[in-house]
């Protein structure tokens, strides 16, 4: 029997891209809409890298890593696949200070990307105090699946239109939406 489907119910960000400090509660259904440089794609980027983290999850064992409190166990989360821009993702461009991004479920276990330093990422999670070591524990605690849908933007100055395999290229970074709006 498969477990229910927990929702992610508020995003707590500090010292992460765009905001020092910034919560987001969430809803059933969300849109994200803003002026340019408002935080939309800083809080996309960190569901991109939250759903790296999930996959990584559902697929392996949790590891000894370093946590806020010292050793841990969780998830170390490749970035370079997932397109972030690494120069800025510390607020303010300071790597004095850690970047968290903690992430609530409907079930009040949390998910934390944890981010001491540059090039390194780490998802960590808290089932209220319980250690959870495998995927299926994981799976069960966790079942908060991330899908992205690309969205429709307007055409930019010298932007290439499409060309074989732009669109899957691009699926994980800020060129799906463009390419998938020169496709449709």
């Amino acid at each position: 029997m498969a477990s229910a489907l927990h929702q992610f119910v508020r995003v707590d960000f500090s010292r992460f891209k765009a905001f020092r400090g910034f919560s987001l509660q969430l809803r059933h259904f969300n849109i994200l809409v803003g002026p340019n440089n408002s935080g939309k794609s800083t809080i996309l980027t960190a569901f991109r890298i939250l759903a790296a983290g999930i996959r990584k999850a559902n697929t392996r064992r949790a590891e000894v890593i370093r946590g806020p409190q010292g050793r841990t166990l969780g998830y170390a989360i490749d970035l370079r696949p997932i397109s972030v821009a690494a120069e800025n993702i510390f607020y303010n461009y300071d790597e004095s200070e850690i970047a968290t991004i903690r992430f609530l479920l409907s079930n009040n276990n949390e998910l934390l990307l944890y981010v001491p330093e540059q090039g390194t990422c780490y998802l960590i999670p808290d089932a209220q105090g319980k250690s959870i070591t495998t995927t299926t524990g994981f799976k069960s605690q966790f079942n908060c699946p991330i899908g992205f849908v690309p969205i429709l933007g307007p055409v930019e100055h010298n932007e290439r239109l499409f060309y074989k395999e732009a669109a899957r290229l691009a699926l994980f970074n800020h060129t799906a939406s463009r390419n998938f709006r020169n496709i449709w």
